[in-house]
């Protein structure tokens, strides 16, 4: 079937924006509300899920919290297309910062792990709502740097009192 680029209304370019505040708020209900019953999470071309329903998707909050000190999900580019069927699936890039473990108290380094990547959607009405059905993580590269932590000290020293 071929698809035609669709014109996506506010609600359903908006998901991705929430799914990147659920998760860096580690908001699990708001999380699993994006999501339609049995929505699924799983990384690009695999066939099982990694998170499904509102356990699942607890479950990665519960991750995500254990393995970063912070997180930083960043929106860049949507584009939808819909099936002749009337499937509607899209693609999200963005980059998420993720601090890791240690340091983070002023004069230490904080450790970046950036993530540069593609979200491949599938979406479903329920309950008048867009949401997901089916997120997919395509990681396209990671960035590893050193960044400060910030203190109310740095605005007269590093930002000169911007």
């Amino acid at each position: 079937m071929a698809a035609a680029p669709f014109d996506a209304p506010p609600p359903l370019r908006d998901l991705a924006h929430r799914y990147a505040l659920a998760v860096d708020s580690r908001d699990a209900a708001m999380l699993a509300g994006l999501f339609v019953v049995d929505g699924t999470m799983r990384g690009h071309g695999q066939a099982a899920p990694r998170y499904a329903g509102a356990e699942g998707f607890a479950r990665m909050i519960a991750e995500v919290e254990a393995s970063f000190g912070a997180t930083m999900h960043n929106v860049f580019n949507q584009t939808y297309d819909q099936a002749e069927d009337g499937a509607v699936t899209g693609l999200v890039t963005g980059v998420a910062s993720h601090v890791l473990p240690g340091g983070g108290e002023e004069g230490q380094g904080l450790t970046l792990l950036d993530f540069a990547m593609r979200y491949h959607d599938r979406y479903a009405r329920e309950g008048g709502a867009w949401k997901f059905a089916d997120r997919q993580l395509e990681v396209v590269w990671v960035e590893r740097r050193k960044a400060s932590a910030f203190s109310a000290a740095m605005m007269g020293r590093e930002l000169k009192g911007f």
